[in-house]
């Protein structure tokens, strides 16, 4: 991680209907620069692209947003639904505001299903696509094997019910799942670190992904995607099986799909050279 990792009170702050988004910009600054835009995905925070902050500011300007209900930004409004398309709402006005011109939109898991979205309904604001194991459907259906089957989503929502945020960070975080690709040193510093962004986000933020957000189905929208678009999977994660990127990779008209051989599922923050690279060589192609 960087000597001086970005911290919440640095946020910048942009008026939304029924509250706030916060942002930060961090690395070059001269208007010929190459600009992407970080969205993190559950339930961590702008605060998790660390590695690549540290690489890409020297090489990017960078935008990192904080989603609705996580970081510094404002909560998510009461009863909200249709959380996917608020966080679409609340990335293009950020981009707007800032005059963003043809960005590379960066998207990990559920801000990766949040960017295939934005991409899909906003080709114009968008230069390059490159999505971290994301999804367009986080349930199973008869149709579609992948993902989350009811008894699964159900776990996270019991977790929640019982022992509220740090329940369900306990699930969201299970040892026996997530950083399989990490010696457990790491993998305690990177939970220690990620613990602290979910309960920073609370339960009601993170149940918006189980209880509506794994609700969706954007398959039909992909065709509509127009940016050139890079996937990347790991290949030994379990939240967002390989054979999503690959039905991806044929449904996006000009995808490339990159597999993280060994990575696990937060594969930006345990194999951060990997995909940093593929990143930069994408962004420069």
């Amino acid at each position: 991680m960087p000597t001086t990792p970005l911290g919440l009170d640095q946020a910048r702050r942009l008026a939304v209907p029924d509250g706030h988004i916060a942002y930060y910009e961090t690395g070059r600054t001269d208007p010929t620069a190459p600009v992407v835009v970080w969205v993190h995905g559950l339930p961590l925070d702008s605060r998790s692209w660390a590695a690549q902050r540290e690489f890409f500011d020297t090489r990017t300007r960078n935008v990192f947003l904080d989603l609705r209900g996580y970081g510094a930004s404002g909560e998510l409004p009461p009863d909200a639904t249709g959380v996917t398309a608020l966080y679409v709402a609340d990335l293009a006005a950020l981009i707007q505001h800032l005059g963003l011109t043809a960005p590379l939109l960066v998207g990990f898991a559920s801000a990766g299903h949040v960017a295939l979205r934005f991409a899909a309904q906003h080709p114009h604001l968008v230069g390059k696509l490159a999505v971290i194991n994301g999804s367009p459907k986080f349930r199973r259906s008869a149709d579609w094997p992948y993902g989350f089957d009811e008894q699964g989503i159900a776990r996270f929502v019991d977790a929640a019910a019982e022992g509220g945020i740090e329940g369900l960070t306990d699930a969201v975080l299970d040892p026996e799942v997530v950083f399989a690709d990490v010696d457990p040193a790491r993998a305690a510093e990177l939970g220690g670190w990620f613990r602290e962004m979910s309960r920073t986000a609370g339960v009601r933020t993170l149940l918006g992904f189980f209880e509506d957000i794994s609700l969706d189905d954007d398959r039909a929208l992909l065709p509509a995607i127009e940016a050139p678009t890079l996937l990347m999977t790991s290949t030994i994660g379990q939240e967002v099986p390989s054979a999503v990127s690959l039905y991806l990779r044929t449904t996006i008209a000009h995808a490339r799909l990159a597999e993280l051989p060994g990575a696990d599922h937060f594969a930006f923050a345990t194999r951060p050279d990997l995909v940093n690279a593929l990143l930069d060589s994408f962004l420069t192609s």
